[in-house]
């Protein structure tokens, strides 16, 4: 953090013999310096515009009231902000590309990135750092025709597996409770992934495997979908649909949806 004071020596002195009315301390300014990884260039992930928001601050971490924001373009290297209160903030910084889809932030950086203002001073906080975002997956699954419960079949996780080249290499298994307790994202389940496991650029297989209270399998395989990698922050929606009528129960592509038409064994994503 650098801080170069605005007011000459004379106006300082002037200052300490007349305080400002009201006793309030002049507001100062902040310059948020930002980059993505190892001073990687915009273009090469196609961010075009950066959005700097400051929060109040909180020691616990988890970011308060939003405070100010400014959107630059990505090129610029930094953000502006004029006529701040003395004190700490929580700096969150993202960028979008041409499709407005965050694809770089800096929300898991651990410690957060803080900001401090000193009253009457120019200020520039420490360079924050960004990282492309995740892919996202959100899974549905349809049980005996759509038209099933939970409680109507003997599956009690369903465990998704995520992996990259070709599915040789895997990035994250999540599993999820057949009735979640989380809320659902327009009738999808939403992978949590906080170590920003699943590569946009690189995941290319997902699989869907429908298991019992042992954690045994109920399929006789799980369920494969094939992709082009999304990229970083895409959202990728998979259906799968379970009939449990019969033994073992059975785990194929959601109609309407279909399979590799290169190989029908494989399903294709929503």
């Amino acid at each position: 953090m650098r801080t170069r004071f605005l007011v000459s020596t004379l106006a300082l002195t002037a200052l300490v013999a007349a305080p400002a009315c009201g006793g309030d301390d002049p507001p100062g300014s902040l310059i948020v310096p930002f980059k993505i990884g190892a001073n990687v260039k915009c273009d090469v992930l196609g961010v075009t515009d950066v959005t700097v928001a400051l929060y109040k601050y909180n020691a616990a971490g988890a970011a308060g009231d939003l405070i100010d924001t400014e959107v630059v373009d990505c090129e610029d290297g930094q953000a502006e902000f004029m006529g701040l209160i003395a004190g700490r903030y929580n700096v969150q910084v993202s960028g979008v590309d041409a499709e407005d889809v965050i694809v770089t932030d800096n929300f898991d950086n651990d410690p957060g990135d803080i900001a401090e203002v000193t009253s009457g001073a120019e200020n520039t906080a420490d360079v924050v750092t960004m990282s492309p975002t995740p892919a996202k997956i959100l899974v549905r699954w349809l049980l005996n025709g759509g038209f099933g419960m939970c409680s109507d079949v003997p599956i009690t996780n369903f465990s998704v597996a995520t992996y990259e080249k070709k599915g040789l290499s895997e990035l994250l298994t999540y599993d999820f409770e057949c009735d979640p307790d989380e809320p659902s994202i327009m009738g999808y389940n939403a992978i949590i992934d906080p170590g920003r496991e699943i590569a946009g650029d690189d995941l290319d297989r997902v699989y869907i495997d429908a298991l019992d209270g042992k954690g045994t399998s109920l399929v006789t395989a799980p369920l494969e979908f094939v992709m082009e990698p999304p990229g970083h922050g895409r959202t990728v929606k998979l259906t799968a649909v379970v009939d449990c009528t019969v033994d073992p129960c059975t785990i194929d592509c959601a109609a309407g949806k279909g399979a590799d038409p290169m190989d029908p064994t494989l399903c294709l994503a929503d």
